[in-house]
């Protein structure tokens, strides 16, 4: 009981990581379209960067998350890293503007309407300054699955679970920061906001670690699950797994852009068409996350599941 009580609470700290997450998202859209001077090459750049990074934090931490011996511990330093290193985007970004000035003599014509030159040191640029906090955002799943996941059955349920909560988190923060945050206290007050949630949540998780460690030296608890050993069907089953959930992300993300585009025209602001757009698309996720956390228990059937939803997928986009 203690430990589905520890799942439950951990679960909310990445909830609260969700709404941090995405209100830095909605602001860095907004500072980087004064760079860029249009919202649609924000978004999309800001997007990509945000994933890139993700992807990265993602991969180093799956490389070294078995050789974690406290990964509750390790993931609250993360997410007060995260805090940090938002706060200094900013400054990065003014830090950025200068080099900008010192090579390429500064923007004469409007943002959009700039140089090739220009347009590439915007994007280096922003995958350089969102490296470091989205990279540590990408690394806080797999510790959490790390400590979580006691048993190749647990897989799909807990990190389906804690992937809806992070994300049902993110649809909120993107609400908050369009409608709320960003109308009301600007750019800098709104990365302040999202930045107040980092040390709730370091504390939060520190304090399950303690709570955790010392239920398992009563013997309440459990340690982090070791690595199991995978078979070679399984393993060469994922050899096509990855690749169709490349192609799945790349859709979804071109989706994401062009809807924002779309809801722009109808609601009129792009930071609105933003928040709807990507509130609605986070909504879908962590609903249809949830619902695959209680089917895919076992490879047979989280692999009918996969391809009955990727033709899905493909037929509703095709009528769209």
């Amino acid at each position: 009981m203690g430990s589905r009580r520890t799942f439950w609470l951990l679960s909310l700290c990445f909830f609260l990581s969700g709404i941090a997450a995405l209100i830095y998202e909605a602001a860095w859209s907004q500072q980087f379209a004064l760079v860029f001077g249009t919202s649609e090459q924000a978004v999309a750049t800001v997007l990509a960067a945000y994933m890139a990074g993700l992807m990265a934090g993602a991969l180093v931490a799956g490389k070294w998350v078995h050789r974690v011996r406290r990964p509750l511990r390790l993931y609250a330093w993360l997410e007060l890293g995260i805090a940090v290193s938002a706060l200094l985007v900013p400054a990065a970004m003014g830090l950025a503007a200068k080099v900008q000035t010192l090579l390429l003599g500064g923007l004469e014509l409007p943002p959009d309407a700039g140089s090739t030159g220009s347009t590439l040191f915007h994007l280096a640029s922003a995958f350089a300054i969102l490296l470091v906090p989205t990279g540590l955002m990408g690394a806080t799943l797999p510790l959490l699955a790390r400590y979580a996941v006691r048993s190749e059955r647990e897989i799909g349920l807990r990190v389906g679970l804690l992937n809806t909560a992070n994300t049902l988190g993110a649809a909120s923060g993107a609400i908050l920061a369009a409608f709320v945050l960003l109308p009301a206290f600007g750019l800098t007050g709104t990365v302040l906001v999202a930045a107040a949630l980092g040390p709730l949540i370091f504390l939060a998780a520190v304090w399950l670690a303690r709570e955790s460690q010392h239920k398992a030296a009563l013997g309440e608890g459990h340690a982090p699950s070791k690595p199991s050993t995978t078979s070679p069907s399984l393993v060469l089953h994922n050899r096509w797994v990855l690749p169709l959930v490349l192609i799945s992300g790349a859709v979804s993300l071109t989706w994401e852009v062009l809807w924002t585009r779309l809801l722009s025209h109808l609601l009129g602001g792009s930071l609105y068409a933003f928040g709807t757009m990507l509130a609605t698309f986070l909504i879908g996720l962590g609903l249809g996350s949830a619902a695959a956390a209680f089917w895919a228990k076992t490879v047979a059937r989280a692999r009918l599941a996969s391809a009955w939803w990727w033709l899905s997928s493909g037929w509703r986009s095709s009528r769209g």
